[in-house]
């Protein structure tokens, strides 16, 4: 973790375990601005890494970011439900935990549902479980073998679809509703009103599976963004462009 000069925390560290891609998030304190934001990235760069990537942003969040250089690398849409019990309905399967020994399991049916860029490997699983402050982690399983989990959390009011995937041949027989389901429910316990979720837009069962269910998008959507180049460069770039 880094604070500025101006109070603005951020966490950053290497993407994936990249020697040459890092990833910066906003965590809180002062108010994320330009100079905020130019200080943590070249802080960022003398580290040695040739890219950044954010967390994903609300557009109002992205501002100072794209003044600074970045660039929208990956869009996602960002879709909303006012959580109504009567519409949860009841799982057509039972879940139950993740355990130790579904999580391997659970993580190759993330390399096979997603792309390379938005796979979860065991520190990105455990950075969603620990994103919200009580998180709920759940599987399907038929005997010993995991057809698809998810991970829901809450702060306060707010719940979040933090993961959900299917494995491919167990698609359209009922897992994805069952797992999303029963993360509804456990919200509704937790006094949860509104639950967000974001999805890549070429995702269409995903889309669809949600819009089953209630929700919409929320307009601006959110976005990953993208500082690259050499960090010397950069550096003499920006502050050339500082008076």
């Amino acid at each position: 973790m880094s604070t500025t000069h101006g109070g603005t925390r951020f966490r950053h560290g290497p993407w994936h375990g990249s020697a040459t891609t890092a990833q910066v998030v906003p965590i809180g304190g002062g108010v994320v601005d330009h100079a905020a934001v130019a200080e943590i990235s070249n802080l960022i760069l003398s580290l040695g890494f040739h890219r950044i990537l954010t967390a994903a942003l609300g557009p109002s969040d992205q501002t100072p970011f794209l003044e600074f250089g970045y660039q929208v690398h990956e869009p996602l849409r960002l879709l909303e439900l006012n959580l109504d019990p009567s519409r949860i309905g009841r799982s057509t399967r039972p879940t139950r935990r993740m355990r130790r020994r579904d999580v391997a399991a659970s993580l190759a049916i993330d390399v096979a549902s997603f792309t390379s860029f938005w796979q979860f490997d065991a520190d990105s699983l455990d950075e969603a479980i620990s994103a919200t402050p009580t998180s709920r982690r759940r599987v399907v399983r038929s005997g010993r073998v995991v057809l698809g989990y998810a991970v829901t959390g809450h702060a306060g009011r707010t719940g979040f679809i933090q993961r959900l995937t299917v494995a491919p041949n167990s698609r359209r027989v009922g897992v994805g509703a069952t797992l999303l389901t029963d993360g509804l429910a456990w919200l509704h316990t937790r006094g949860v009103d509104t639950v967000l979720v974001n999805t890549q837009p070429e995702n269409k069962a995903a889309l669809a599976l949600y819009d089953r269910f209630g929700f919409v998008e929320r307009p601006g959507g959110l976005a990953v963004l993208c500082l690259e180049g050499s960090p010397p460069r950069l550096r003499s770039a920006h502050s050339k462009e500082t008076p």
